[in-house]
């Protein structure tokens, strides 16, 4: 298998790292970025790595491209490749908002999948959804989930849903970040010391999350098994429920799903009243 990777940012590094380290038979990686400093990290694998100097070079060489560049950026990208020589690998998109028809009618290509990472991916327990064109064949499709599984665990959705799937797993690390912050925060308050309470914290969620994947149980069950009559836990349930934090976090992610439809929306205007 030749992979390239075109934009070679932070989800582009993230791909060439678990790459490099664990996808199994890879023969090539093809590397393309405008940035040289962030393809230097890169200069030792000089086996298996090769730094391109055109995407004409990435798509003549690879069985699959990786591309990760902004949407501003690729339609200048898509006008390259299809000027480019007889080629055809499978496309996998990180690009927010552009969706497979028009990248297909913008490249000339029909074997494409989307995909949404995350920033967990980096040390390989990302989550990542994605969507393949009809196209592919059973085989082809197989390819590009054993690819997307050196960065975690894979979800199959549909394309429309990849807004929810925005909201959820891509920008959820930040939400999950912020709280995490706040209960270190606490454990402060309460005159534990910084690593005392970020020791307590990552491993009470790191179980809590390890049971509910294990038992598979809905949430709400473990939380009564917590919770005794009078005690500590219910004291503390009825406050988060009187200060409405189920609420403030369905709007922050259901405010996050919306502006991930709005820029979606900006850029299906822009691009489709591009030039052909």
């Amino acid at each position: 298998m030749r992979v390239g990777i075109i934009g070679v940012g932070n989800i582009g590094g993230i791909f060439a790292d678990r790459l490099l380290g664990e996808l199994e038979g890879l023969e090539k990686l093809y590397l393309l970025d405008r940035n040289q400093e962030r393809l230097s990290n890169y200069s030792g694998e000089t086996e298996r790595v090769v730094i391109a100097k055109t995407p004409g070079e990435v798509l003549e060489n690879c069985t699959h491209v990786i591309i990760s560049v902004k949407p501003q950026d690729c339609m200048e990208l898509f006008a390259e490749v299809i000027n480019g020589k007889n080629s055809s690998p499978i496309i996998i998109s990180t690009i927010t908002g552009i969706e497979i028809a028009l990248i297909s009618r913008k490249t000339g290509l029909e074997k494409i999948a989307r995909i949404m990472p995350n920033v967990p991916s980096a040390i390989g327990r990302g989550v990542t959804g994605f969507v393949c064109s009809s196209s592919l064949t059973g085989r082809e499709k197989k390819e590009v989930e054993r690819i997307l599984r050196t960065m975690g665990e894979i979800v199959e959705v549909r394309e429309k849903d990849l807004s929810a799937v925005t909201a959820l797993s891509g920008s959820g690390p930040a939400f999950v970040f912020v709280i995490v912050e706040s209960l270190i925060d606490v454990g402060l308050k309460m005159g534990l010391s910084y690593d005392v309470a970020r020791e307590l914290i990552l491993g009470t969620l790191g179980g809590s999350v390890e049971l509910l994947k294990v038992k598979g149980n809905h949430p709400g069950e473990f939380r009564h098994l917590v919770t005794s009559p009078g005690g500590t836990t219910i004291e503390g349930i009825y406050s988060l429920e009187r200060e409405g934090l189920r609420g403030t976090i369905m709007k922050a992610l259901f405010d996050t799903y919306l502006r991930a439809e709005e820029i979606n929306s900006e850029l299906e205007v822009t691009h489709n009243g591009s030039s052909e």
